[in-house]
């Protein structure tokens, strides 16, 4: 199980940050014509198809659930993509990771 959490104090007991391999392997995932960069397009279409596997929790939280989710998928593409060209490269995808999100052990 994966958590994001922006206070590293607030992290439950049995999760740990991801490895350099595993990181890597994320972003080349998230990758979709292997240009080794993330377009914002790239990232919202690995997201969306995630999203549609969960219909079940998006059809209980309402009508509007699932544009409230891209619009915070958008959102937080472009928090990311500090340098704004609408392109996450690896040492900025590499930089939220390691700073945000723990797997479990």
């Amino acid at each position: 199980m994966i958590i994001i959490s922006y206070d590293e104090e607030k992290v439950p007991e049995g999760y740990r940050k991801l490895t350099d391999s595993e990181i890597v392997q994320g972003y080349l995932n998230l990758d979709m014509d292997k240009d080794y960069i993330v377009s914002k397009n790239e990232w919202m279409l690995n997201f969306i198809k995630f999203l549609a596997n969960d219909i079940d929790s998006l059809e209980k939280a309402g009508p509007d659930s699932l544009m409230n989710k891209i619009q915070e998928l958008s959102d937080e593409f472009d928090r990311f993509d500090t340098d704004h060209n609408k392109y996450l490269d690896y040492e900025e995808y590499r930089s939220v990771i390691m700073n945000n999100v723990y797997i479990s052990e």
